[in-house]
Protein backbone atom coordinates (compact mmCIF):
# COMPACT_ATOMS: atom_id res chain seq x y z
CA UNK A 1 0.00 0.00 0.00
CA UNK A 2 1.49 3.30 -0.97
CA UNK A 3 0.37 6.86 -0.35
CA UNK A 4 -1.76 7.13 -3.38
CA UNK A 5 -3.70 4.52 -2.08
CA UNK A 6 -4.07 5.82 1.34
CA UNK A 7 -5.07 9.28 0.11
CA UNK A 8 -7.45 8.01 -2.39
CA UNK A 9 -9.28 5.99 0.64
CA UNK A 10 -9.36 9.11 2.78
CA UNK A 11 -10.87 11.50 0.00
CA UNK A 12 -13.38 8.44 -0.91
CA UNK A 13 -14.71 8.31 2.82
CA UNK A 14 -14.62 12.09 3.37
CA UNK A 15 -16.84 11.95 0.12
CA UNK A 16 -19.08 9.51 1.35
CA UNK A 17 -19.81 11.62 4.10
CA UNK A 18 -20.10 14.48 2.59
CA UNK A 19 -23.21 12.47 0.21
CA UNK A 20 -24.81 11.06 3.10
CA UNK A 21 -24.50 14.46 4.84
CA UNK A 22 -26.03 15.98 1.79
CA UNK A 23 -28.43 13.52 1.63
CA UNK A 24 -29.47 14.43 5.36
CA UNK A 25 -29.92 17.61 4.91
CA UNK A 26 -31.04 17.85 0.93
CA UNK A 27 -28.30 19.88 -0.31
CA UNK A 28 -27.28 19.39 -3.65
CA UNK A 29 -24.33 20.93 -3.71
CA UNK A 30 -22.90 18.73 -0.71
CA UNK A 31 -24.00 16.09 -2.53
CA UNK A 32 -22.81 16.48 -5.77
CA UNK A 33 -19.16 17.45 -3.96
CA UNK A 34 -19.54 14.25 -2.00
CA UNK A 35 -19.70 12.18 -5.82
CA UNK A 36 -16.95 13.99 -7.18
CA UNK A 37 -14.78 13.48 -3.84
CA UNK A 38 -15.95 9.90 -4.32
CA UNK A 39 -15.00 9.59 -8.05
CA UNK A 40 -11.49 11.08 -7.36
CA UNK A 41 -10.74 8.98 -4.41
CA UNK A 42 -11.58 5.94 -6.21
CA UNK A 43 -9.46 7.36 -9.28
CA UNK A 44 -6.34 7.97 -6.69
CA UNK A 45 -7.02 4.77 -5.33
CA UNK A 46 -6.99 2.62 -8.93
CA UNK A 47 -3.77 5.06 -9.71
CA UNK A 48 -2.30 3.37 -6.22
CA UNK A 49 -3.15 -0.25 -7.25
CA UNK A 50 -1.07 0.07 -10.40
CA UNK A 51 1.65 1.44 -8.69
CA UNK A 52 2.15 -1.06 -6.59
CA UNK A 53 1.78 -3.68 -9.14
CA UNK A 54 4.45 -1.62 -10.93
CA UNK A 55 6.98 -2.14 -7.96
CA UNK A 56 5.74 -5.74 -7.64
CA UNK A 57 5.92 -6.94 -10.89
CA UNK A 58 7.76 -4.85 -12.98
CA UNK A 59 8.66 -6.85 -16.02
CA UNK A 60 5.02 -7.69 -16.55
CA UNK A 61 4.22 -4.10 -15.94
CA UNK A 62 6.58 -2.83 -18.78
CA UNK A 63 5.14 -5.62 -21.15
CA UNK A 64 1.71 -4.15 -20.29
CA UNK A 65 3.14 -0.54 -21.37
CA UNK A 66 4.60 -1.61 -24.11
CA UNK A 67 1.52 -3.19 -25.20
CA UNK A 68 -0.95 -0.68 -24.43
CA UNK A 69 1.79 2.02 -26.08
CA UNK A 70 1.73 -0.43 -29.62
CA UNK A 71 -2.20 -0.24 -29.65
CA UNK A 72 -2.01 3.47 -29.43
CA UNK A 73 0.50 4.45 -31.82
CA UNK A 74 -1.41 1.87 -34.18
CA UNK A 75 -4.99 3.44 -33.27
CA UNK A 76 -3.09 6.62 -34.45
CA UNK A 77 -1.12 5.58 -37.45
CA UNK A 78 -4.81 4.87 -38.58
CA UNK A 79 -6.40 8.14 -38.20
CA UNK A 80 -3.18 9.75 -40.48
CA UNK A 81 -4.49 8.19 -43.77
CA UNK A 82 -7.61 9.30 -46.26
CA UNK A 83 -10.65 7.52 -44.61
CA UNK A 84 -12.91 9.60 -47.01
CA UNK A 85 -13.93 12.37 -44.19
CA UNK A 86 -12.65 15.91 -43.73
CA UNK A 87 -11.46 17.90 -46.98
CA UNK A 88 -10.74 16.92 -50.83
CA UNK A 89 -8.07 18.23 -52.26
CA UNK A 90 -9.02 20.54 -55.09
CA UNK A 91 -7.86 19.21 -59.12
Amino acid sequence: MNIDTLAGEGTDMKGRLKTSLGDATGDQGLQQDGTIDQLSGQARKGFGAVRDFASRQPVAAAAIAGVAGLALLGGLRGRGGNSGGGRRRAR
